[in-house]
């Protein structure tokens, strides 16, 4: 019992240090290559050390981006929306635009698809497209199994219909962590 205290302790500490290592890295905005790679880098001392394995570092930077931690500091939260470049492309709207159009309180992608004359169910597809992109592109990298993207591709519409009508898109409805 002590030594699974132990174990589960220093886990916990670990897990803390690797956060403690890239939060500070993931808080310039203006830094290069996509979110995973800046993750990825911050771990990196971690793995060189043999606190985690570079298994470990590669899930733990695909989840973070995935949260969209790291993006930037746009938006609510200082992050940007998941979808934004393609909601922004399906509105006929730069993402600066978008980004603005959404800073009132409570305004959802749903209402600025409305203002810009585009049918709400046109930016849903174009949503689901471009998030099935991004599953099939993480199968092909390795980075999901088939079975964890037919998980993901299940109930996507419904599940991009709700963040849409939402008035906080990176959450949806909040069910849960990812907005599921």
């Amino acid at each position: 019992m002590r030594r699974r205290l132990i174990i589960a302790t220093t886990a916990g500490v670990l897990g803390l240090s690797g956060l403690a290592v890239a939060v500070p890295a993931l808080a310039d905005p203006g830094g290069t290559g996509p979110a995973v790679q800046r993750i990825t880098d911050a771990l990196s001392g971690l793995v060189d050390d043999g606190s985690i394995t570079q298994e470990q570092a590669d899930e733990v930077a695909t989840t973070l981006s995935e949260a969209g931690v790291g993006r930037g500091g746009h938006g609510h939260g200082g992050g940007v929306r998941p979808g934004l470049d393609a909601a922004a492309t399906a509105l006929g709207m730069t993402e600066d635009e978008l980004r603005t159009a959404l800073e009132p309180e409570g305004t959802t992608l749903a209402q600025v698809a409305e203002d810009q004359g585009v049918p709400v169910d046109d930016l849903v597809e174009a949503l689901v497209e471009a998030q099935e992109e991004r599953i099939a592109q993480a199968v092909e990298d390795g980075r999901l199994t088939q079975d964890e993207a037919d998980e993901r591709l299940a109930d996507l519409e419904e599940r991009v219909t709700e963040r849409v009508t939402s008035d906080d898109p990176v959450r949806g409805g909040g069910h849960g962590p990812r907005g599921d």
